[in-house]
């Protein structure tokens, strides 16, 4: 490590701004993907892919449930600090089963000291910053809440 260079991992894919663009709608909506011809739903996006279900290549953007059950969580109290991700610890990591049966990952925000987020509990996800990056940038997405509702 230097200071020219001060990632200790390797990247190995290289930056597309083509492809972040056309990506980010899924960062920023939860956009998946749907067969026009079977209905079958995909998250994270398949545009241009064939279909597994039903082998037609007929995908259109969808747009996934905002409300869902954590199915999973795990407490991460060490972070990553060199991606900016070991200033809001104890992070509350949860895997959601979205309300049309989607999976995601995210974290649970909003959490009181000593709250946690049990697996069959309501979140709803929400637009929010995430982090800087290194050239001082925000970096947003969407994160989870308890759904009070």
């Amino acid at each position: 490590m230097s200071g020219e260079f001060p990632e200790f991992s390797v990247r190995l894919d290289t930056f597309s701004s083509a492809v972040w663009y056309r990506g980010k709608r899924g960062r920023y909506l939860i956009e998946g993907s749907r067969c026009a011809a079977c209905g079958q739903r995909y998250f994270p996006p398949r545009a241009g892919l064939l279909c597994p279900a039903c082998g037609t290549r007929s995908m259109e953007p969808y747009r996934c449930a905002d409300h869902g059950e954590v199915v999973a969580r795990v407490m991460d109290d060490m972070g990553f600090p060199a991606w900016g991700y070991g200033d809001d610890l104890p992070r509350v990591m949860v895997v959601v089963r979205l309300d049309d049966g989607i999976h995601v990952l995210g974290d649970v925000v909003d959490l009181a000291p000593g709250d946690d987020a049990p697996p069959g509990s309501r979140v709803r996800a929400e637009f929010r910053k995430h982090r800087r990056e290194d050239t001082g940038a925000w970096v947003y997405g969407f994160r989870f809440v308890f759904d009070r509702d």
